[in-house]
């Protein structure tokens, strides 16, 4: 089968003749592909032997009288705490002249970390309320693996002002309550943080690998404590650092049984007939401990107002949008599923969005070593949908081999679907190639010819710390478009490619980096006419002044729903941008290009403004022009004009007030019929959340995902009996 992906169909051959010598050509790389893909695969399965382990830094944490100051300040009660330097900037790799230095120590019943950081330009720190702003600040954080590479990975952050955000494996919302505090000077700013292990699963390991670091905006930089040029990123686990001695005073019993999580939630509406009316319901998500590693998972009645996020874009393209799932019981599940090794356009045998509502659902989720395991079912009424993922995942200095297996399935009293996809990878750690293979196959009720129900790929690939290029080998068939799952375009096959570098400059430059990427595809269908062909071309610089610039140049033809070959991107042009990786971004870009039946001009512009400490004011302007040459239909402009406010109340606490109006079509899309049907539409909504340990509550009025304002007050009070949010 591996062979066999290498092919262009037969129906593709015919339609398009090569030239003999081309022809030899294409034989002879297709053959050093395939040798290449085998050369990987005997080298992983061959034994192991004894790999070169990394020489990384180990220190022993030192255990404190008592836990230590938490004012931003270090004093007389950080007194014994080990100190280091993060002397590297992973980003630019190069030895930092002023290194922050990180104290270390431990109490009876937490990690005490102190980041002591010295800057001499302008501290960027514009998030006041706990959550990811922090990431677009100047930030400090650590990055721990309690058990290694095999078990979850946590990640907990801070900004100058101490304000605070984490992420982990365990759960993609996870947001426990912990302390972080901090302190501005003359040579720049001090962080204090308090990690307690009771919101960790550690499984009573005493030895942990870790990794310490600095981000500045200004410099781009990442500063850490370990650095190896084969790390696939700052916080690699495999060349972390490791410090011993943990967790000393803390019995291995509760250790290594991670408390339950009990969720029940209240939710009340008050709305108009035209938006449901008022009602009212209760709902319980929960998880269960069964081993240091695994749980039960567990969700009844669970809430589906989803008025978190504003989803809404206007920016032209081929397929239909994806969105992003807030449910608990998919957040814990979501880092067990879809873990393809590699792909290009990857296709999702499981996308939960498309999961309707269900009365209730359980699952469960684990690691053990290697493995891992993830499965749930949801039970509507009429329908269930199941799914269950098992993963073996390895990696040394020399190598990394991953296999991972999903099955997921629907049963209606119309319909059944089960689609089984199997996918498999290995990187080589020394020399950065990589090759892996993917296999997927649905079945069911709209599967009547089994020929055109799977998905496969092949691909091989160089990956370093500044450079990517992959060349892959996939198909789709016709009939391959899993209920649960999402594809943007069935009945394809072909060939894709990808590479990326990034040039950095030396300290003194007034250029930091720039980035060059290019991406080409070309698939045809199983009749043999061309159904897609993609080429992108992409020039960015960033200066050290906080200036950006992007030039582009991008074609997309797709074979749509009408029967037609067209283009669907207008991508040739250029952005502009000031500050785009802090919380006060400002940009521009202007594209154009072939577009359907004419050609499609876009403009985009953005500003946030920090009008105080505590509020910002953010403004958006899109525009799609269209120009049809066909006639008959329709010329026409579109507009998105967004304004948002955001007060920050305090570290719990913030506001969020957006107005948005859209007005004019719809541009055309490759998946569904162009409609040419004016669309004027606007849309008030505003939410107040607040989260502090074991409550969240959140007051919205409206619906940032609907079109048009829903008038409709939301109140949803949750609390988290035992474990906290995610944990």
């Amino acid at each position: 089968m591996l062979v066999s992906l290498f092919l262009v169909p037969g129906a593709a051959r015919a339609a398009v003749p090569l030239p003999v010598p081309l022809l030899r050509a294409v034989r002879r790389a297709r053959l050093k592909l395939m040798k290449w893909f085998f050369v990987c695969l005997l080298g992983v399965l061959a034994p192991v032997g004894a790999a070169a382990a990394a020489t990384m830094p180990s220190i022993a944490v030192p255990v404190l009288a008592a836990t230590p100051s938490m004012s931003g300040q270090i004093d007389a009660t950080w007194k014994g705490a080990k100190s280091i330097r993060l002397s590297y900037d992973f980003t630019n790799r190069r030895t930092q002249r002023h290194p922050p230095v990180v104290y270390i120590a431990q109490d009876a019943a937490g990690l005490d970390v102190a980041f002591v950081v010295r800057q001499h330009s302008i501290i960027r720190a514009a998030t006041v309320s706990n959550g990811s702003g922090v990431y677009n600040d100047d930030y400090v954080g650590v990055s721990l693996n309690p058990q290694g590479q095999q078990g979850f990975s946590y990640g907990f952050f801070a900004n100058a002002r101490g304000v605070r955000t984490q992420a982990s494996s365990e759960n993609s919302s996870y947001s426990p309550d912990w302390v972080a505090a901090a302190s501005r000077n003359r040579r720049g700013y001090v962080v204090t943080m308090r990690i307690p292990f009771n919101i960790l699963r550690t499984g009573a390991s005493h030895v942990w690998s870790v990794q310490f670091l600095r981000y500045a905006v200004q410099s781009n930089a990442t500063d850490v404590w370990t650095y190896n040029p084969d790390s696939g990123g700052p916080a690699d686990p495999l060349y972390e650092g490791m410090i011993t001695g943990v967790m000393p005073t803390v019995p291995t019993q509760k250790a290594s049984r991670p408390r339950p999580r009990f969720q029940p939630y209240l939710l009340a509406v008050a709305g108009s007939k035209n938006a449901g009316g008022s009602t009212s319901q209760m709902g319980l998500d929960l998880a269960i401990p069964i081993t240091p590693t695994a749980s039960f998972l567990g969700s009844v009645h669970p809430d589906y107002s989803n008025v978190e996020t504003d989803q809404q874009s206007i920016s032209p393209t081929a397929f239909a949008r994806q969105f992003s799932e807030v449910r608990p019981l998919f957040t814990q599940l979501s880092g067990y599923f879809n873990n393809a090794f590699g792909c290009l356009s990857c296709p999702q045998s499981l996308y939960t969005v498309a999961i309707p509502t269900y009365r209730q659902a359980y699952g469960i989720e684990g690691t053990q070593g290697p493995l891992s395991v993830g499965g749930f079912t949801a039970v509507g009424t009429g329908r269930t949908d199941s799914a269950l993922a098992l993963n073996f995942s390895t990696r040394n200095t020399t190598r990394a081999l991953s296999v991972n297996v999903q099955r997921v399935l629907v049963n209606t009293a119309s319909f059944t679907d089960t689609t089984t996809t199997v996918t498999s990878g290995v990187l080589l750690g020394k020399s950065h190639l990589s090759a892996y293979a993917n296999y997927g196959r649905e079945n069911g009720t709209f599967v009547t010819d089994p020929t055109q129900g799977h998905y496969g790929e092949v691909g091989v690939g160089y990956f370093s710390q500044q450079t990517t290029a992959l060349v892959a080998r996939q198909f789709i068939g016709a009939q391959y478009s899993p209920v649960d799952g999402y594809v943007a375009q069935t009945d394809t096959g072909g060939y894709e490619g990808y590479a990326m570098h990034t040039f950095t400059f030396s300290s003194a430059s007034k250029v930091r980096d720039v980035q060059v990427s290019a991406n080409v595809s070309r698939l045809w269908n199983h009749r043999g006419a061309l159904a897609q062909a993609e080429a992108g071309y992409q020039a960015s610089l960033d200066l050290k002044n906080l200036i950006s610039m992007h030039l582009y140049q991008t074609s997309q033809s797709v074979l749509g729903a009408n029967g037609e070959f067209l283009p669907y991107v207008a991508g040739n042009g250029a952005f502009f941008g000031y500050n785009l990786s802090s919380n006060t971004p400002v940009g521009i870009g202007y594209s154009e290009g072939q577009y359907f039946h004419g050609r499609a001009q876009t403009w985009q512009a953005f500003d946030t403004y920090q009008l105080k400490k505590r509020i910002s004011v953010s403004l958006q302007f899109n525009e799609n022009i269209y120009a049809s040459n066909a006639v008959n239909e329709p010329s026409f402009r579109q507009w998105l004009n967004t304004v948002g406010v955001d007060w920050q109340f305090s570290r719990d606490a913030s506001l969020d007030v957006g107005a948005r109006r859209i007005n004019g079509m719809n541009l055309p899309n490759s998946y569904s019929p162009p409609s040419f049907v004016p669309l004027f539409a606007d849309n008030l909504s505003a939410a107040f959340h607040y989260l502090h340990a074991h409550n969240e509550f959140y007051l919205v009025y409206g619906n940032p995902n609907s079109l048009s304002t829903t008038p409709a007050l939301y109140f949803k009070w949750i609390v988290y009996a035992g474990a906290q949010k995610g944990t």
